[in-house]
C-alpha cells in the first residue's frame, strides 16, 4: 500500500468572534494561513461552536484577510459526522396560503393561513449569505425560531415558558445533536446519531473525536483549552504551549500539569527555548519539544520621527501591570520634559489607570491612547517602548517593537522577554514591581536611545518568516513521513510490532509495546521483553510495574548493576512499595550491595 503524500491539517478553536482575539489566536491564524499555502496540503479550521454566528465570524475573518480563503470551516457536528441509517427529519412548517412583505433594515416575510400568521422570516443580508430566522406562530406554549444560511437550516431554539431551552444542530439539513438548558444550566446533550444522552457537553465532545475523527489528519491542539479532546482524537496530534498553562506567578497550574504530561500526541511545540528548558526540568512529559518561534512581517516606517514612550498591551492589570510603568514614569519625568508616555490597548483596566493618572495630575504627560490596529507605526514613531508583563508564551509585540528598531524595557519574567530581549543591547530586562528600577531602566535607555536600536536588527534575523514557513513545513513532512501503517496478518508479527514502535504515535505505544512484550514471552526472548519493560518505564512513569518487571529480568539475564539501578529508581519513584518489596525479597538489596561493593 502506497503511502499519502498530502497532509490534512485540522486547527482547533472553540468558537470565533469579535470578542475572541489577542496574540494567541492571531499566532493559530499565521500558523493556519502558512500551512494552507503548503503544496498538497489541506488545513480545515475546527469550531467547537455550531451556529449561524460562527459562519458569519468566519466569513468576516477570510473578508478581512485575516484568514486564506483556502481554508475550510467545519464545526465539531460536521467534522465528526455520525453515520446515521435512518437521518431524522427537520421540523415541520406550518402550511400557509398568503403571505405579506415588510421592508426597513431587515427584510420581514409574515406567512398567513385564513388570514391568520402562522410564520415570520426576517432575512438579513451578511458576508456569509442570507441570513432567515424563521419564527413559527402556530404554538403559544413554546417561542420555535429556526435560522438558516442561504436556505440551508443551521440551528434551532425553542424555547419553554418554565425556563427550558432546546437548541439543536443541523448538518445537510437534519438535526445532529440538541442541547437542552434549564435557566442557561445545562441539562443534557442528545445525540440522534449516537442515540445517546450526555450530561456533560465535554464529554460528549470526547466521545464524537475518539468515533469520528479522521485518523489521518494532523491536529493542532493550543494551549490547555481544547486539550480536554486530546486524549480520545486518534489522529496525529501536535500541542501548541503558549501561556495559559501557568499562573501569573509563573507557576504550572495543577491540571496543565497532568494535562501536559500525560498528552499522547507526536510533538509539543513551543516559541521560545527558554520554555522548552523549562518543560523538560519541570515535566515528566514523553512527547519530544520543538521550539517554533513566531515571526512578524511588521516593518519600520522609514523617517518617522521619534518623540515618546509607548506601550501596545491590552489593558488586563494582573497580567500586564501598566499602572508599575506609569508609577515609574512619573517619578523621573521631569528629566526627560520633552518625552511623553502614551499607552495603546483596551481592557477592564482602562478606569483603573486613568484614575491613576488623575491621581498623579499627570494627563499631560501620560495619556491613554484607545486600542490600535497598526502597532507597527506605533512602534515607529516611538522612541522605546515599556512592555509589563508577570507571563508571556512569546510575546509578538516585542518582536514587532524591535522590528521597528524600537528597544523594548520588560519585565525578567517567563518566556518571551527572556527570549528576545538583551540587557544592555536592545533593550533592559527588570524585576516586577521594582519601581526604582523600571524609572532608572527608563533613563538609562532614553539616554543612549540610538546605541540600543542599533542591537534591535540582529536580535530578530532569527524570527524572519522565511524560518517561521521552514520550521513548520518540515514539521508537517516530518509527521507525513512518520505516518504509522500496521500490518496485523503480519508472518513475523513480532517483527512487524517493533517496526510499528518506530513510527507509532505516543497514543498506540503502550499498547504496541503489550503486543511487543507478549510476542516475547510466548517465544521466550527474555532479553527483547526486557527491552520492551524498559520502554514502558519511560512511557508511563507513574506506573512501578515496568519497573518491578525489569528489576525481575534484569536479575535473571544476569545484569546485576541494572538491577541495581532499577531498584535505585523503585525506590526513588514508590518509596512505599519498594520497602514492602524489600521485605518480601531481602536477597534482592544482598545482590544491590553486592554489586555496589564491586564497583
Amino acid at each position: 500500500m502506497s503511502e499519502p503524500v498530502s497532509a490534512h491539517v485540522i486547527c482547533i478553536v472553540p468558537k470565533l468572534g469579535a470578542s475572541v482575539g489577542g496574540g494567541k489566536i492571531n499566532a493559530v491564524f499565521t500558523r493556519m494561513n502558512l500551512l494552507a499555502n503548503k503544496a498538497d496540503t489541506k488545513v480545515t479550521l475546527l469550531n467547537l461552536q455550531h451556529g449561524c454566528n460562527q459562519k458569519i465570524a468566519f466569513a468576516e475573518l477570510v473578508a478581512s484577510g485575516l484568514l486564506d480563503s483556502k481554508i475550510a470551516h467545519q464545526s465539531i457536528y460536521e467534522l465528526c459526522v455520525s453515520p446515521q441509517t435512518t437521518l431524522r427529519d427537520g421540523p415541520s412548517l406550518p402550511d400557509w396560503d398568503d403571505t405579506r412583505s415588510q421592508h426597513g433594515s431587515k427584510e420581514r416575510v409574515i406567512y398567513l393561513r385564513n388570514g391568520v400568521p402562522v410564520m415570520r422570516d426576517s432575512n438579513e443580508h451578511t458576508i456569509a449569505g442570507v441570513q432567515t430566522t424563521r419564527h413559527l406562530l402556530t404554538d403559544p406554549e413554546r417561542d420555535i425560531r429556526l435560522k438558516y444560511l442561504d436556505d440551508a437550516l443551521v440551528e434551532s431554539r425553542e424555547a419553554f415558558g418554565d425556563g427550558f431551552v432546546d437548541k439543536v444542530a443541523f448538518v445537510g439539513g437534519h438535526p445532529a445533536c440538541r442541547t437542552r438548558r434549564e435557566h442557561g444550566r445545562l441539562i443534557e446533550v442528545e445525540d440522534f446519531g449516537l442515540g445517546q444522552t450526555y450530561s456533560d457537553e465535554i464529554i460528549h465532545h470526547r466521545v464524537l473525536v475518539h468515533r469520528y475523527f479522521p485518523e489521518d489528519a494532523i491536529v493542532f491542539i493550543d494551549g490547555i483549552t481544547s486539550s480536554h479532546l486530546s486524549h480520545p482524537i486518534p489522529a496525529r496530534k501536535v500541542l501548541f504551549l503558549h501561556a495559559d498553562h501557568r499562573n501569573p506567578t509563573g507557576k504550572i497550574v495543577p491540571r496543565s500539569r497532568g494535562l501536559i504530561e500525560a498528552f499522547d500526541g507526536d510533538a509539543i511545540i513551543t516559541a521560545t527555548h527558554a520554555h522548552k528548558q523549562r518543560l523538560d526540568a519541570e515535566l515528566a512529559h514523553t512527547t519530544p519539544v520543538r521550539v517554533i518561534p513566531h515571526y512578524t512581517d511588521a516593518a519600520a516606517t522609514p523617517g518617522a520621527p521619534r518623540k515618546d514612550i509607548c506601550t501596545v498591551s491590552r489593558l488586563e492589570l494582573t497580567g500586564k501591570p501598566i499602572h508599575q510603568c506609569i508609577e515609574a514614569f512619573v517619578r523621573i519625568m521631569h528629566l526627560i520634559p520633552d518625552t511623553n508616555y502614551l499607552i495603546y490597548g483596551a481592557g477592564l483596566g482602562e478606569a483603573r489607570l486613568q484614575q491613576l493618572i488623575d491621581h498623579h495630575d499627570c494627563g499631560n504627560r501620560v495619556r491613554l491612547m484607545g486600542h490600535t490596529a497598526n502597532a507597527p507605526e506605533v512602534f515607529s514613531q516611538s522612541l522605546f517602548s515599556l512592555a509589563p508583563t508577570m507571563t508571556e508564551g512569546f510575546g509578538l509585540a516585542l518582536l514587532e517593537a524591535l522590528t521597528c528598531d524600537c528597544p523594548v524595557i520588560s519585565f525578567d519574567v517567563d518566556y518571551g522577554p527572556r527570549e528576545l530581549i538583551r540587557s544592555g543591547e536592545n533593550g533592559e530586562l527588570v524585576q516586577p514591581r521594582d519601581l526604582d528600577a523600571i524609572a532608572a531602566a527608563i533613563l538609562k535607555v532614553h539616554a543612549d536611545r540610538d546605541r540600543y536600536a542599533s542591537g534591535c536588527a540582529a536580535s530578530v534575523e532569527y524570527y524572519s518568516f522565511d524560518r517561521y514557513r521552514d520550521r513548520y513545513h518540515q514539521l508537517i513532512d516530518d509527521l507525513v513521513a512518520n505516518r504509522f501503517y500496521f500490518d496485523l496478518s503480519a508472518r513475523d508479527l513480532k517483527g512487524e510490532t517493533l517496526r510499528a514502535l518506530d513510527k507509532a504515535p505516543a497514543q498506540h505505544r503502550d499498547r504496541l509495546l503489550d503486543l511487543y512484550i507478549h510476542q516475547c514471552h510466548l517465544s521466550r526472548d527474555l532479553g527483547s521483553m526486557y527491552d520492551g519493560f524498559r520502554q514502558k518505564i519511560a512511557l508511563r512513569p507513574k506506573d512501578q510495574r515496568p519497573i518491578v518487571r525489569c528489576i525481575w529480568l534484569s536479575r535473571r539475564l544476569g545484569r546485576d548493576a541494572e538491577c541495581r539501578a532499577h531498584l535505585d529508581l523503585f525506590a526513588q519513584r514508590f518509596p512505599d512499595q519498594h520497602a514492602d518489596f524489600v521485605a518480601r525479597y531481602p536477597d534482592f538489596i544482598e545482590l544491590a550491595d553486592a554489586v555496589e561493593g564491586l564497583a
